[in-house]
């Protein structure tokens, strides 16, 4: 808060203060307004230096909205930058996929074609089975249809 001191009268031309002697001034093409009586003194506030009257609240001036909006933009930009490298990342993965499918394929294709595994064991399939007291079901089955069929079969 401080005190200044200020001329008294002011210029009706040009607005500058007249103190006692004259000044030079031209107001030829300018609106001529009357010469004006002020306060000599002026208040001004200690904090914003505006001038102070009776009815003056002083407001700080503070960056918070400017530091959320550019937090909030950056925090934008980094989500995106994130979204764009997974992007990223998923394509190249995708890619490296097929080509690994790709060469399994192609050596897949120049490689030998196998002969089909022969078969371990017996194969014990019902009608080939020549035992009639076999436990395992299809041979069951199979020997009970034959007892039960009224046509003379070769083997009987």
């Amino acid at each position: 808060m401080g005190l200044k001191l200020r001329g008294v009268l002011r210029c009706g031309a040009c607005g500058k203060p007249r103190g006692l002697g004259g000044h030079l001034c031209e107001p030829g093409k300018r609106r001529r307004r009357r010469t004006a009586l002020q306060n000599p003194l002026g208040w001004e506030c200690g904090r914003c230096r505006k001038p102070r009257g009776v009815r003056h609240t002083c407001t700080q001036r503070s960056d918070f909205a400017a530091r959320k909006r550019k937090a909030a933009t950056a925090e934008r930009q980094r989500k995106r930058k994130a979204a764009s490298a997974a992007r990223t990342a998923r394509r190249k993965q995708a890619a490296a996929d097929r080509r690994t499918r790709d060469r399994a394929r192609k050596t897949a294709a120049k490689a030998k074609p196998r002969k089909p595994r022969a078969r371990g064991g017996d194969s014990h399939e019902p009608g080939t089975c020549g035992d009639r007291d076999c436990q395992k079901y299809g041979c069951r089955s199979y020997w009970q249809g034959m007892t039960d069929c009224p046509r003379p079969h070769i083997g009987d």
